[in-house]
């Protein structure tokens, strides 16, 4: 791989980091955000009203998706994605900055929504840009890039969680939540503001300067007329990795600390360790995605989730020693989950409303079952009093996208790769 193209996969996976950055230290701070922000009588109650804030985030994705891949499809992806990373720094900075509840009363839990809005829409554009952008600019090796992209946003988690390693054994509980936990918020905010002016280096891709002049005007409206049923399987697939990579990793800390009643130091970096190789997965699953059978690899994935939910809840409800494996399972699903779902939603549109294809696919999957998967794993445990029960959650999600698989492998009619500029109704050749 030529300098020129590790170069381009660089810059477009740092908002990639950003992003689950951002999200996972909001997961993994949510007890003292909740006391700084939303104080409540009842600790569960109060981090349950958290963890809605954080779903709020999730949900305006699609609206900033929206709204992204119509510029992207419209003007370009690079100078789309490259203002969304602007806006996701400005947020995360801003969250890390607001004074508390006790300082300035109700405007502080406002605040924290007002910024969490603009965080999710931010997000909405930035990874189905990053994949776009580097389907169209090194097609033969879409696989691979998009492996390396989603390694970043991975690690974007294992970055969200040596910062809080670091931050708790350094700070006490009382300065935490004086000032401590606004520290991984303001660092990730000048981290994005760097990477804004890094990716302003960037070239529009090849693919899209091809069909420049014969843009769609209204590129929501190609794909509501000619693919809306591939973006509802796109939505189920995505929800799979979002299931996988939010339940499994982003929802535990408040699970075990919370539910099990489990301190940090009992798993942390067990944890971070299973995150960190998950994220390196990523890229051989990525590169496999180039050379194998995509159906069989979604398959594969979708069932696999499936059959190992359960056990790997059971596992850290029950039997603590056996912790490790059920991260090294955890991590093994995100690997392959995150490796090859990209490519799977890149070559589902082609390249006039590519963008926003991909970003109604990817938001609403992630806003429906990633951002709810917290609240909702949570009022399982509170309403049915199994601490096993988020299990039920992630097979459930698996079980759809399964579905979805089945019903794209039936769509299509040959073995070959999807030629991307095809506007037929083939979604995916397998």
């Amino acid at each position: 791989m030529r300098p020129d193209q590790r170069k381009l996969i660089f810059l477009s996976s740092l908002g990639g980091v950003l992003e689950f950055y951002d999200f996972i230290i909001y997961a993994l701070f949510a007890g003292y955000i909740a006391n700084a922000f939303f104080p409540a009588a009842n600790a569960l109650m109060g981090l349950i009203v958290t963890f809605a804030t954080f779903a709020i985030g999730y949900l305006v994705r699609p609206l900033g998706g929206v709204i992204f891949g119509h510029y992207g499809d419209r003007i370009g992806r690079k100078t789309t994605f490259t203002f969304s990373i602007f806006m996701m720094a400005l947020a995360t900075l801003g969250i890390g900055l607001i004074p508390d509840y006790a300082a300035i009363g109700i405007a502080a839990p406002i605040l924290v929504i007002l910024l969490r809005l603009l965080q999710g829409f931010s997000i909405g554009g930035e990874i189905p840009g990053a994949i776009a952008y580097v389907s169209e600019s090194l097609p033969e090796k879409k696989g691979y890039a998009c492996g390396v992209i989603f390694c970043a946003l991975t690690m974007g988690i294992v970055l969200g969680s040596l910062v809080q390693a670091c931050v708790i054994n350094v700070f006490n509980d009382v300065q935490m939540q004086s000032y401590g936990w606004r520290i991984p918020f303001v660092a990730g905010g000048v981290f994005g503001l760097i990477s804004y002016f890094m990716r302003r280096e960037l070239r529009e891709s090849s693919q899209f300067l091809q069909i420049e002049k014969e843009v769609e005007a209204f590129p929501l409206g190609a794909v509501c007329r000619e693919q809306l049923a591939v973006v509802v399987a796109g939505i189920f697939i995505i929800a799979s990795c979002a299931a996988i990579v939010t339940s499994l990793f982003l929802f535990i800390p408040a699970y075990f600390s919370k539910v099990l009643d489990l301190p940090a130091t009992a798993y942390i970096w067990q944890r971070t360790a299973a995150i960190a190789f998950g994220s390196v997965l990523c890229i051989p699953f990525g590169w496999l995605s180039d050379k194998v059978n995509l159906k069989k690899l979604l398959l594969t994935l979708n069932l696999a989730t499936c059959l190992m939910a359960f056990p790997i809840y059971y596992i850290y409800a029950h039997f603590p020693a056996w912790f490790s494996a059920a991260f090294i399972a955890s991590a093994v699903l995100t690997g392959f989950s995150a490796g090859i779902v990209p490519v799977v939603i890149s070559e589902l549109f082609p390249t006039r409303i590519r963008y926003s294809g991909i970003a109604m696919s990817y938001n609403l999957g992630f806003a429906i079952f990633g951002g709810l998967t917290p609240f909702f794993s949570l009022s399982l445990v509170y309403y049915t009093g199994s601490v096993i029960s988020p299990a039920l959650y992630v097979f459930s999600v698996a079980f759809l996208a399964l579905m979805a698989s089945i019903w794209i492998s039936r769509r299509t009619s040959s073995i070959s790769r999807l030629q991307a500029d095809q506007s037929s109704s083939q979604v995916l050749e397998c």
